[in-house]
Order: structure tokens, then C-alpha cells, then sequence
């Protein structure tokens, strides 16, 4: 019986970076966390939800992201980066997406037309890679899209580009994927109990995912 996918706490894993033209992942998604969006504040170092205007009854909003835990399938060929470490995972692997502006855009729309709504773990997540944009130092489009590598390696190393694609859900097919999504969503729950019954300190694992290379918005 398929489970249907619930929202956890967060476990630190690499995150998948589209980067180059044609790449490809593959996962076999095991659970989603909706979070604020943070920045580092320049002036005192901490991290800090990004302001967002205000709802219809006048409090604050924050910015939103989507975090998709995996398991990574055969044909990924997408890096994934904790910290200074970064390579193409290996089938197998836990990885995280996570998406964000646009890409959270599109994920829910992807979500719209996948069951109605509804996420199973084991359900197969593909990101392709097909076109890339600069912005400035305020997070506004710079230029025109970008759609050829030569192009994208021809920007400046000082001006950020992100890179996108695709985004598109499907049911999960393939029996052994399904069940390894379906394990390490156990295993994720079992870390959560833990983590209930023994108190810990703080953990920051936000430094992975706000690196230098990293699109800030």
C-alpha cells in the first residue's frame, strides 16, 4: 500500500545544483518541508526570514521555499553540494532540492497536475536543466535568457546566473526505488522521535545552502 507523503523536520543532506546545460535528476522523493526563506544579516551575522509585504489582514509575510527530500535514481547527472563538498550522486544517495521564487512556482503547478495534489513516497521527481538567467545585486533579471553553455560560461565569475528547467512529477513505477524512498522516509521519522525524546543544541545546517555560488532569491 502506498504511503502518502507527510511534512517532517529537516535532516542535513546534499542539495542538488543545476549548473550546466543537459544535466538530469532523477529522485525518488521521500518527503517535503515548506520553510522560510533566511539571508544573513550584514550587520549582525544571523540568519533571518526575508520579508514578503503583508497579508489581506495586515501582518507581515515571509518568503517561502520548498525542500524535497530524495533518494537519488540511476541518471542523475546533476551535483550535489554540503558544504565544500560536491559530486554527482550516486544512485542510492540521499539528496535534497530545494526550490524556490520560480522554482517554487513551478513545483506546485507540477503538483496541480500530479494526482490532484497528492505526493506518495516514491513518486519520481526529474529536474532538467535547459536555460539560465543573470540577475544583479538587488536579485532582478539581467539581461537576456541565456540558452546555450557557451553563453552561460562567457558570464562574468562576479555576476550570479542561475540555472533552470523543467520540473515535472510522475508515479513511481519501479518497485526497488519506491521501497528504498519508502525506508528512508521511515528512518526519517524514527530520527525525528529521537530527536523529540533527546534535547539537543542548536545546529545551524543553513551554511550549504548559502554559499557564495549559491542564487539568493
Amino acid at each position: 500500500m502506498a504511503i502518502e507523503l507527510n511534512d517532517g523536520a529537516r535532516i542535513g543532506a546534499p542539495v542538488i545544483r543545476q549548473q550546466r546545460f543537459g544535466e538530469v535528476a532523477q529522485l525518488a522523493i521521500v518527503r517535503t518541508e515548506q520553510r522560510d526563506r533566511l539571508r544573513k544579516n550584514l550587520a549582525s551575522g544571523e540568519m533571518e526570514p526575508i520579508p514578503n509585504g503583508k497579508d489581506r489582514q495586515g501582518n507581515p509575510k515571509v518568503k517561502q521555499e520548498i525542500v524535497i527530500h530524495c533518494v537519488a535514481m540511476p541518471g542523475t547527472s546533476m551535483e550535489a553540494k554540503l558544504g565544500d563538498e560536491a559530486a554527482v550522486p550516486a544512485a542510492g544517495d540521499r539528496v535534497r532540492v530545494i526550490l524556490k521564487a520560480k522554482g517554487f512556482g513551478d513545483w506546485i503547478e507540477a503538483r496541480k497536475a500530479h494526482r490532484k495534489g497528492k505526493l506518495n513516497v516514491g513518486d519520481q521527481l526529474t529536474l532538467a536543466t535547459r536555460w539560465a538567467q543573470q540577475y544583479d545585486q538587488d536579485g532582478n533579471p539581467k539581461g537576456s535568457k541565456i540558452e546555450t553553455q557557451a553563453e552561460a560560461d562567457a558570464v562574468p565569475r562576479n555576476v550570479t546566473i542561475g540555472f533552470y528547467g523543467p520540473i515535472s512529477l510522475s508515479e513511481g513505477t519501479d518497485v526497488a526505488w519506491i521501497e528504498a524512498a519508502e525506508q528512508s522516509y521511515r528512518d526519517d521519522q524514527a530520527s525525528e522521535r529521537q530527536q523529540r525524546a533527546i534535547p539537543i543544541g542548536e545546529v545551524d545546517d543553513f551554511g550549504d545552502e548559502f554559499g557564495d555560488d549559491g542564487v539568493p532569491f
